[in-house]
């Protein structure tokens, strides 16, 4: 079977050199059908490429900076929004403070005009205002006397809490002191805060109070961000993205609440470097806002709360000295541009393919003479047919079927010599392997036998000196003597004789292993041994080690012949190649059983190694690195057929120059079966 495998893979190499042979014929290589689909293939790759690279290089980068300018611009439109709805606020206060300056300094007067004027018709964005005048300016004498008003549902109720005595004075407040330099026609606003008591963010617009350009206190309105913070959301979310606001003091106006955790207990908003730890895909930005004068974009590499690159665009808010960003995600910007690419790939791409669909058709009838032709031919090649080509007329077609026909004939006679070559390689393998079993065995069989000669002819020599001391009377010593001799040597020709029985038993096994296709339970340690023992005649002349660890009763159920010449191929090509250059080389072969019944042999040595180039070729037939120098390139080639096919199994290889070789081998413990394989011998 061994030698079928092999062969049969020899014969498929000399078909494929046949063909080799016919290719090499025709000028050019390419059939002209080729060529064309081959055009027709590099023109729609070409087109298709034309393309990407404008959508790439021109088209996605001006929609790109289109889609970064319309950005910019709602950037700039939603500030005008802001301001439309900060300067509601800000005309609110202003128009207070005018009234606060104008009107009598009348308690009553101002507890009853006021509030109606801070609940502007019930606004929710209106947190709450009052009127600070300076002390001592609203009543003689008085220090403290301010109007506050906070919003309790849709009304406005008065606090006089700012007024007590004892407390820390309104006119000593951030947002009180800022009037004072502040312009008569514009809002001072706040840094962003949460409120003490309705634990609400809100920002608060300062206008100072002036009478004869003499400061005389403050107006305020307390502003909910709520409101900006619905207008922020919406707005990032019309862009499909999110927005982030920071005021001058970088605290977090808003930002996407999904990602970010704020406790409600809190009293403080979050500050930007919170919100870098919450967001650290946002930390370029965020620390860019810290020093923005005007506008910047920045790139995103992946968003976490998009789940994308995306791009931010950051603006300055010059109003409030806020930071804006809206973060949008990056396939939004190039979503245009991807549109129409694939629009464009599948419109030229059809149109081309309709192009090459006819020019297939009038090809096809151009060269389909040539087509039944070339059928012919691998017909004549592949040995469906023994006729001879017919020629009809003599043009370009007839001409080359005359050519063939002229070129058959002479492969004809190559091919029958390199079959007789092929049928030598076998039957010189096929001797080689039987030559070195004979050896084993008239090795082996030196011993034992010389053993029980030198016996024999001891026991024989001691038997004629007896037969001259039966001439005379014999002592009972003389024939106690005479028996033990006898005995001794009977027992050492006994001895050596079985164990000569127990070689010839294990090299016939061998052999019958070597020459049939016989499938058997075996113990792997001992078909090792018996494949050691028949190479001991070269190894012993050898200064190299074989060191085996298998464990015992390692059961296989498979083809003992088959691993065997495997065993004899792997250590016969460390012997040959791994060992050429080097003065004593080390075997190593050991074996493993996982739990999924399959078992992992092992060859391995510390030989010359092999490069990339020679390991990828190694079981490639009639390959070899010492061509003219004892090898065949055949040994790993059908070491690989047996494994993959007899076996059913797998061979691997590693090795590098220097470092020796380890082909792992990996086959089930019961081999499948193969058709024709009955567990008859068949040599």
């Amino acid at each position: 079977m061994i030698w079928q495998d092999w062969s049969q893979v020899l014969g498929f190499y000399l078909r494929q050199l046949r063909k080799e042979d016919v290719s090499t014929m025709a000028k050019p290589a390419l059939m002209i059908r080729h060529q064309i689909n081959l055009g027709f293939a590099v023109v729609l790759v070409l087109a298709l490429l034309t393309i990407f690279a404008v959508l790439e290089w021109k088209v996605k980068p001006d929609l790109i900076e289109q889609r970064q300018e319309r950005i910019s611009l709602n950037q700039y439109a939603l500030i005008d929004l802001l301001d439309a709805k900060l300067g509601q606020i800000e005309l609110l206060t202003s128009t207070i403070a005018l009234k606060g300056t104008n009107l009598p300094k009348d308690e009553v007067l101002f507890r009853s005009l006021f509030p109606p004027l801070f609940n502007n018709h019930g606004d929710p964005t209106i947190a709450g205002g009052g009127i600070w005048p300076e002390p001592n300016t609203f009543t003689p004498g008085v220090e403290r006397r301010s109007f506050f008003w906070g919003r309790t549902g849709p009304e406005m109720e008065y606090y006089d809490d700012y007024n007590d005595p004892d407390g820390k004075g309104y006119h000593n407040e951030s947002w009180y002191l800022v009037g004072k330099q502040a312009p008569n026609d514009r809002c001072s606003w706040s840094n962003a805060y949460i409120d003490p008591f309705t634990k609400e963010p809100m920002i608060t617009c300062t206008v100072p109070m002036k009478e004869n350009e003499r400061f005389v206190g403050v107006a305020t309105v307390d502003m909910r961000l709520d409101g900006i913070a619905d207008i922020l959301s919406r707005y990032g979310k019309e862009n499909d993205g999110y927005v982030f606001a920071l005021d001058a003091n970088n605290k977090a106006i808003s930002y996407p609440e999904s990602a970010v955790t704020f406790s409600p207990y809190r009293n403080t908003l979050l500050t930007a470097t919170e919100l870098e730890l919450q967001l650290p895909w946002l930390q370029e930005a965020l620390q860019a806002s810290q020093s923005l004068q005007d506008s910047r974009l920045i790139t995103i590499e992946r968003d976490g709360v998009l789940n994308e690159a995306a791009y931010v665009h950051i603006i300055k808010y010059p109003q409030v000295d806020w930071v804006i960003g809206l973060v949008v995600p990056k396939s939004k910007m190039t979503a245009a541009a991807d549109s129409m690419g694939l629009f464009l790939m599948f419109a030229i791409g059809g149109l081309l393919l309709v192009v090459g669909i006819i020019a297939a058709i009038t090809a096809r009838n151009l060269l389909g003479k040539i087509q039944q032709t070339t059928t012919q031919i691998w017909e004549l090649i592949e040995g469906e047919t023994t006729q001879e080509l017919t020629v009809d007329n003599m043009n370009e077609v007839g001409e080359l079927r005359h050519a063939v026909n002229a070129y058959g004939d002479k492969l004809k006679s190559l091919l029958t010599r390199l079959e007789a070559i092929q049928d030598e390689l076998v039957q010189n393998e096929k001797l080689s392997s039987l030559g070195s079993l004979v050896a084993g065995v008239a090795h082996e069989l030196n011993t034992p036998i010389g053993n029980a000669l030198m016996s024999a002819t001891s026991i024989l020599g001691v038997k004629q000196e007896f037969v001259h001391k039966l001439e005379k009377p014999i002592t009972r010593d003389d024939l106690n003597q005479f028996l033990t001799h006898v005995d001794e040597g009977t027992r050492i020709v006994e001895r050596n004789m079985a164990r000569a029985s127990e070689l010839i038993r294990a090299f016939k096994q061998l052999a019958v292993d070597q020459t049939s296709d016989l499938r058997r339970e075996f113990d792997l340690h001992h078909l090792v041994n018996e494949v050691l023992l028949s190479l001991r005649p070269t190894l012993q002349r050898l200064p190299h080690q074989i060191d085996v660890d298998i464990p015992d009763n390692m059961q296989l159920n498979s083809y003992p012949g088959a691993l065997s010449q495997i065993l004899i191929n792997l250590i016969n090509n460390a012997l040959i190649h791994a060992f050429a250059s080097k003065e004593q080389g080390r075997i190593q072969i050991y074996a493993t059983q996982s739990s999924t019944d399959l078992v992992h042999i092992t060859v391995r040595d510390n030989g010359a190694g092999m490069s990339y180039d020679v390991r990828k070729r190694i079981f490639d037939p009639f390959f070899t690195t010492r061509l003219g120098q004892g090898g065949s390139g055949l040994g790993l080639h059908i070491t690989f057929n047996l494994v993959t096919g007899v076996l059913g199994g797998r061979i691997e290889v590693k090795s590098e120059p220097d470092k020796g070789s380890r082909f792992t081998i990996t086959i089930p413990s019961t081999a499948p079966e193969h058709e024709g394989v009955s567990g008859q011998n068949s040599v």
